[in-house]
């Protein structure tokens, strides 16, 4: 089974996190700007209408990262966001299932920046 979502431009991670001492540690928090991307993807995973099962299974997972600028990127920084919010969405159980993933930087799309995400389930062994 292959499930393709689109889900918006999501905040690397340095802005998904936000460290906050307690005593003589630190505890990490979720960011506004984590929230907020939270809450749209969530709303974009709830629009793709997925009425299948969650996943369980191991994983093959394809990001298509189409930015709003031109402005240089690591591209693994951005996988985490979108991994947080299709676990959160309940599309899969954990991002642990993930066993092959693949990311492309796609051109710039100033009008419609967004996260392409195509999952297909391995078969079992």
């Amino acid at each position: 089974m292959t499930i393709q979502l689109t889900l918006p431009w999501p905040p690397s991670v340095n802005a998904m996190w936000r460290a906050i001492p307690r005593g003589k540690c630190c505890t990490s928090i979720l960011s506004k700007k984590g929230r907020d991307y939270r809450e749209s993807a969530l709303i974009a995973i709830a629009a793709h209408n997925l009425t299948l099962r969650q996943l369980d299974g191991r994983l093959q997972v394809s990001l298509d990262l189409h930015p709003p600028t031109l402005r240089k990127y690591d591209a693994d920084n951005y996988c985490k966001a979108v991994f947080d919010s299709l676990t959160h969405g309940g599309v899969w159980l954990d991002d642990e299932q993930v066993d092959s993933l693949h990311v492309l930087k796609c051109p710039k799309s100033a009008d419609n920046p967004r996260v392409v995400v195509t999952i297909t389930e391995l078969e079992k062994n």
